[in-house]
């Protein structure tokens, strides 16, 4: 797996008592095809580009059934969920994320480097 970056936008989520935890997303309906997941196990984060022709009507899981997570090493087809809708935080808590329906203006996107499933 080798880094790629992806222009996504900048949330913050809430878990229990614990505020502003950042969380990033990207927007496939304004014509990014890259979607992020993450290993719950540990909370690596992951980007699939499913613009790739070899993914057609696949799912995250199906795509990860051969990888381990560099980070933890457990089985990415047993641990894989998108991303932000799950997350987990710092302290091992799983949260969910779902982005305001509003597209934020292209100003506030950023590039951020997320390991790709390939």
């Amino acid at each position: 797996m080798n880094p790629r970056p992806v222009r996504c936008f900048r949330g913050f989520a809430r878990v229990a008592n614990v505020f502003n935890i950042e969380v990033f997303y990207t927007r496939p309906d304004f014509g990014h095809w890259h979607k992020l997941f993450t290993c719950v196990e540990c909370g690596e984060l992951f980007v699939i580009d499913f613009s790739n022709p070899e993914f057609e009507d696949k799912s995250g899981t199906q795509i990860a059934a051969n990888c381990l997570c560099p980070n933890c090493g457990k089985k990415l087809e047993d641990t894989i969920r998108p991303y932000p809708d799950t997350f987990r935080t710092m302290d091992g808590q799983i949260g969910h994320f779902v982005p305001e329906r509003g597209a934020p203006p292209d100003s506030e996107s950023i590039v951020k480097e997320f390991l790709e499933i390939c």
